[in-house]
């Protein structure tokens, strides 16, 4: 952490200026809130993704690998085999 903290006061020496604290109010004030994501299931899927999902299943099929989209798919494959 001292090395970090060095190169960033190295830096601010270099350009002459100083980086804002990342917890001061007004940095935070800032950030946008993240949307809320949500997983779809069958019911939600249209022509489009039911032929991607179909696409990606034979690609992986050909090439002998399995693509995971999230940490989640993994461990649920894996408990499944």
């Amino acid at each position: 952490m001292t090395s970090t903290l060095k190169s960033v006061e190295q830096a601010e020496n270099i350009v002459g200026g100083k980086f804002p604290d990342p917890q001061s109010p007004g940095e935070l004030a800032k950030l946008k809130k993240s949307p809320e994501y949500y997983l779809a299931d069958d019911d939600d899927e249209d022509e489009d993704t039911v032929e991607t999902r179909r696409s990606v299943r034979e690609a992986e099929n050909k090439l002998k690998e399995r693509w995971f989209i999230n940490a989640r798919e993994k461990r649920e494959f894996e408990g499944r085999v």
